[in-house]
């Protein structure tokens, strides 16, 4: 899953307001904050971008969108998210 920079900008904002306003974290550096925040979503959402891409190369030439393609993805990729740790 491919977002854009602002998509992510717009998602670490909202973060890190949800956890001023919930007070949830004391933030000394709201800046700091954020760009930990934004850094985090990029590496998460490229995690899951090499996921999908090691499950769809062992998928190899099966037909996409069949019954038995979908099976096979979705247990292929619970497997490589366990061995990923994520």
């Amino acid at each position: 899953m491919s977002l854009s920079e602002d998509r992510i900008s717009t998602m670490a904002h909202q973060i890190v307001d949800r956890l001023w306003r919930d007070d949830l974290a004391d933030l000394v550096d709201q800046g700091r904050a954020l760009a930990r925040v934004k850094q985090s979503l990029t590496e998460f959402f490229r995690s899951i971008d090499d996921v999908d891409n090691a499950v769809r190369a062992k998928l190899g030439n099966r037909a996409p969108g069949s019954r038995d393609w979908e099976l096979l993805y979705q247990k292929f990729y619970q497997e490589e998210l366990v061995r990923r740790g994520l």
